[in-house]
């Protein structure tokens, strides 16, 4: 049975090395990249998202074998999106949608309906989308599994209008909100960060955690009024692409096991650091349990309540 879900886009990255090489077709997306950091804690773990008929089979196979259901992956009649990943120095990068991709709107469109094999489930991670498409997820998912945990992510690019993260409302319904150092900065701002994770969490979710690359996260829990700083595993980074979605499926895992926001956001950040071992979403694919479980053990005596 599958006990936790993703819902948001599978990609396909061309990714420019600074060295001029170019990795194709690469496996990404943040539903994709947040079920694998929920799977490498054992969980079922199944994806709910719409790819094209241009998706090989064999990634799909390769998704498959890693443990990751994808009974709620509908092939639409649309292109699957497709990404350049630009490496400009160090870990920095930039994001710009192939001419050949698939729309975003259509996609989010094609997904369709949750799958009656998935509303069992414990948890679901709404993923980076359009804010409206986000917006509907969460209705839909609070109608048809009630009692779900829910987290969430959200994004901000100059291609589309982010204000309806401003609406009060927006995450009335979310367990637990996860977004990166940059979306607040852009959405709340970040002058004063232990003030402004209350004001998120006081719009609804019990915990809130701010991803703040290698410099960690900051956890609130919001029952407990209690704030931590979490940092990041030290691992040799070759590609930092999707270890925010990484984190956010540890959390997902993490959250819904044992119901602490604390302890989600270990599992959380043991998830990003294989995340940033390799290229792409395979990278998180297959880890070694023990490998797992000793990270976790050195991570815990580095937390941080500020």
């Amino acid at each position: 049975m599958v006990e936790l879900v993703t819902v948001g886009y599978l990609t396909l990255d061309d990714l420019v090395l600074e060295d001029g090489r170019v990795l194709r077709d690469t496996l990404g997306g943040g539903a994709l990249f947040s079920a694998v950091g929920a799977q490498a804690w054992g969980a079922a773990v199944g994806v709910h998202s719409c790819i094209g008929e241009d998706f090989p089979d064999s990634y799909r196979r390769r998704i498959e074998a890693a443990g990751v259901d994808l009974t709620g992956v509908r092939v639409g009649a649309v292109r699957s999106l497709r990404l350049w990943l630009l490496e400009e120095g160090g870990l920095r990068k930039q994001q710009l949608p192939k001419l050949s991709s698939g729309s975003v709107d259509d996609l989010d469109a094609g997904r369709g309906p949750l799958p009656e094999v998935y509303r069992s489930a414990r948890g679901f991670h709404v993923a980076t989308a359009l804010p409206m498409a986000q917006a509907a997820t969460i209705q839909a998912i609070r109608a048809s599994c009630p009692g779900a945990l829910i987290t969430l992510d959200v994004w901000t690019e100059p291609f589309f209008d982010a204000r309806p993260y401003l609406d009060p409302q927006f995450l009335s319904e979310v367990d637990a909100f996860l977004p990166s150092d940059k979306e607040v900065e852009a959405l709340w701002g970040m002058a004063d960060p232990p003030a402004t994770v209350r004001q998120l969490a006081a719009l609804g979710p019990r915990a809130v955690a701010v991803k703040r690359g290698e410099h960690g996260s900051l956890v609130y829990d919001r029952e407990r009024d209690a704030l931590w700083h979490v940092p990041a595993v030290s691992v040799a980074a070759i590609d930092t692409t999707g270890a925010g979605d990484a984190y956010c499926g540890g959390f997902l895992a993490g959250f819904v096991a044992t119901g602490n926001p604390l302890e989600a956001a270990l599992w959380g950040t043991v998830s990003a650091s294989f995340a940033v071992e390799d290229h792409g979403a395979q990278a998180g694919m297959g880890v070694d349990p023990e490998e797992v479980r000793r990270r976790l053990g050195n991570l815990r005596p580095q937390v941080r309540p500020m």
